[in-house]
């Protein structure tokens, strides 16, 4: 039986791709929840940054990053996308 979900015609790193956008904000939330944030207040300082400051805007900034990362990934899979549709289109206006 054959579906016609246009999620089934997309590669499979594709999809990957999308369940990672999904789960980088909740990874996101969870490193960033106070019981887990917690455990990093130390009396150490880094660079002269106490480091539960440290910590933070570390994890914030490597979610900046991999969404960075995944959204160039993501836009060159919906140009695939893009040039599938007019391969399509050309081959069936070669067949009229």
């Amino acid at each position: 039986m054959k579906s016609d979900s246009k999620d089934e015609d997309r590669p499979l790193t594709d999809r990957k791709l999308g369940d990672r956008a999904f789960l980088l904000p909740l990874v996101g939330l969870l490193l960033l929840t106070p019981p887990l944030a917690g455990i990093f207040q130390l009396d150490i300082r880094v660079f002269g940054i106490p480091f539960t400051g440290f910590y933070l805007f570390g994890v914030w900034a490597v979610l900046i990053i991999g969404a960075a990362m995944l959204s160039r990934r993501i836009q060159k899979g919906a140009d695939w996308g893009a040039e599938e549709d007019i391969r399509n289109r050309d081959a069936v206006d070669d067949s009229d």
